[in-house]
Formats: structure tokens, C-alpha cells, sequence
């Protein structure tokens, strides 16, 4: 079994993986989306996995990086966890003293230090497999690579250099007005009008890419899992050139990587989907979580590459919430033309993907 639930996360990302044994998964949680999302979705998930097994064990928490579409759930959730129900075995997040490649020290309240100071507080394994340092790619040799209860992890992103061009941003917000993530680190993002080019799936596809140069989004955990044969790319907002730069490395050596899967970065915005980046990790399913409420996401460029990109390969689009932003390629004409399907989520339970 490995399965991914989306959850209605609002305009972020919080996804609930499972795999293994069906009566006794283990599990892997990816962000936890705004600060509603625990109170909405994720803390009756944990409540229900509480009261059917006792405990909710997690093999791995991953906080991507530090936009709170991505983070703002993560204080109430390990704020308010029973230690006694809950086990988290390690967590990956890269905080402040992480961007210098340095093992964390105590730091005060704002969102990512808050963070860190609860990380600690409740003696949470942090970057264990990194030895407490910087989850990233190392400058050279093989990818990093690790195994939990089965499931192999291989980074992809950060590098040292998107960490370090996080730095200066990370400082200054705190020394002006507190770390404020949704508000602080998207002021670079241009959001294009809907249909631009006229609606045209293949003009879309065909529009002039220019990659996010967002620091936050470029210093995201992005990375390929694989269990029993089946393997997803979960981009979290990624910057498609470090992951391009990534397949280079040992063990892919520049080959394409077929996924079943591929979770697109920035909740499918045009400026992390390039056509290479498709081209060079050929997935039959595509998932998309956001409501499009923030930045009006998926991009219709973005989906564009995907089903021109895939159409050979008869590809699914999964989105976790039916939105005015994604509604658009339920077109029988687009699906008869692309040879796509699409499946949408509900608001209360978001989308699950089963891959096995």
C-alpha cells in the first residue's frame, strides 16, 4: 500500500502519507499547511489514527520551508500533541542556524524560531539523519539517500546556496517586524492574469518559462520517495533548476526518472513547472493542493506543460479541492483533445491518491 492524502489545506500544502501494511501503516506527514489547516483537517486525522491504534506514529514530520502555507500549522500541532499518543521519530526542518550548515541553539518566538524552540522543548530527533545539521545536497558526491521503515528518501533540494540566499532575508524580517513568511516572501511573485494567451492549451504550454526566484521557495526540502516499486516526486515549492541540477548526480547521472507521480512544486505555479523539469521526471499521475485563494494557483501555463508533456501517457490531474482556478480543465473538449482525466477532492477530506 502507499497512499497520499491531500488535505484541504487552504491555498498550502499538508499531506498525509501511508504505506506498508493496510491494518498498521506507517506514515509520513508533509507540512501542515496555514494556520487553520490543524484545527480543520489535520488534528481530527491524528485524533482518528489515535483512537483506532492508541498511537499516531509518524516515521518522518517534514516542514519544507518557512512560507505559512507550508509552516503555519506546524506551532499548533506540535504545541498541542499528546506525547503520549503521538511519537514523531524525526523531523526534518532546516531553521535558522541550519542556513549556515551549523547544529541548532535555542532561539526565541516568530514562526521559524517558534518552531525550532518547540522542536527542542519537546526533544523531537531533528535532522537526525543529517546529524542535526542542514537538510541539503551536499556540493558533491551522490545524493543523500535514507530509508524510513522501508520508504527511501532521496534529496533533491535544498543546496547550500538557496540556504544561504534565505539568510539575509530571514534576518532582516526578524529585525524589522517578526517573521512573517506568507507576507514577507511573496512580494517577488507576479501573478499573471488567467488565460492570457487566449486559452489555447498548446500556447500555454509553449509561453515563455522564468523560474521563481523566491529565497524561501528555493530553500525548500524536495525530494524523490520510493516504496515497493512506486515512486513520487514531492516538489514542495521547489526551484526547477536545483532539481534539474540534482538528476546530474549520483545514483540518476542525468537520466530521466519515471515517476508514478509528482507532487508540482508551488502548488503548480509557472514559474516552478518548466517543460525540462516534466520532461526529465515523466509521471503519470499530478497532484495539485491549494484552493488558488492567495496567488490564484494552478497556473493554467503550469497544467498546460503537464498534459502536453504527458499526453502520451494518458495522465491523471489530482487536485485536492475544486476551485474557479482548476475548474477549468474539467473541459471535455481539452480532456478529449490531451487525453487527460481529472479527479478533484472534497473540502472536507481533500484528495487521496492511491498509488498501491
Amino acid at each position: 500500500m502507499f497512499t497520499i492524502q491531500m488535505l484541504n489545506a487552504a491555498h498550502g500544502d499538508c499531506l498525509w502519507i501511508e504505506y506498508g501494511d493496510a491494518a498498521k501503516p506507517h506514515r509520513i506527514l508533509i507540512d501542515t499547511g496555514p494556520g487553520a489547516t490543524y484545527k480543520a483537517s489535520l488534528a481530527d486525522k491524528v485524533q482518528a489514527v489515535v483512537d483506532a491504534e492508541g498511537q499516531c506514529v509518524f516515521e518522518l514530520f517534514v516542514v519544507t520551508h518557512i512560507d505559512d502555507d507550508h509552516i503555519g500549522s506546524s506551532l499548533r500541532f506540535l504545541d498541542e500533541l499528546n506525547f503520549d499518543t503521538v511519537k514523531i521519530k524525526d523531523i526534518w526542518f532546516n531553521g535558522y542556524f541550519h542556513l549556515s550548515d551549523l547544529a541548532p541553539a535555542q532561539l526565541g518566538a516568530m514562526q521559524g524560531e517558534q518552531l525550532t524552540e518547540l522542536i527542542q522543548r519537546g526533544q523531537w530527533p531533528w535532522n537526525r539523519q543529517f546529524h542535526r545539521k542542514a537538510v541539503m545536497v551536499p556540493r558533491e558526491g551522490a545524493l543523500p539517500c535514507h530509508d524510513f521503515a522501508g520508504m527511501r528518501l532521496t534529496l533533491l533540494s535544498p543546496t547550500f546556496e538557496k540556504l544561504q540566499d534565505l539568510k539575509p532575508e530571514w534576518e532582516k524580517t526578524i529585525r524589522e517586524a517578526g517573521l512573517v513568511p506568507g507576507e514577507a516572501f511573496h512580494a517577488e511573485e507576479t501573478v499573471l492574469p488567467h488565460g492570457f494567451l487566449g486559452g489555447d492549451v498548446e500556447d500555454l504550454a509553449a509561453s515563455r518559462f522564468k523560474e521563481d526566484q523566491t529565497h524561501p521557495n528555493g530553500s525548500s526540502i524536495a525530494f524523490l520517495a520510493e516504496f515497493e516499486g512506486r515512486r513520487v516526486l514531492f516538489g514542495a515549492d521547489a526551484h526547477p533548476s536545483v532539481l534539474l541540477e540534482s538528476l546530474q548526480r549520483a545514483p540518476f547521472h542525468g537520466q530521466p526518472q519515471t515517476l508514478d507521480a509528482f507532487k508540482l512544486a508551488h502548488h503548480g505555479s509557472t514559474r516552478n513547472t518548466s517543460l525540462p523539469l516534466l520532461e526529465a521526471f515523466p509521471a503519470t499521475h499530478y497532484l495539485v493542493s491549494t484552493n488558488g485563494a492567495k496567488f490564484k494557483h494552478p497556473d493554467e501555463e503550469a497544467i498546460a506543460r503537464v498534459v502536453v508533456s504527458a499526453r502520451e501517457r494518458s495522465p491523471v490531474l489530482h487536485f485536492n479541492v475544486e476551485s474557479e482556478f482548476n475548474k477549468v480543465w474539467r473541459s471535455a473538449s481539452r480532456r478529449s483533445d490531451f487525453g487527460y482525466r481529472c479527479e478533484y477532492g472534497t473540502p472536507e477530506d481533500g484528495l487521496l491518491v492511491t498509488l498501491a
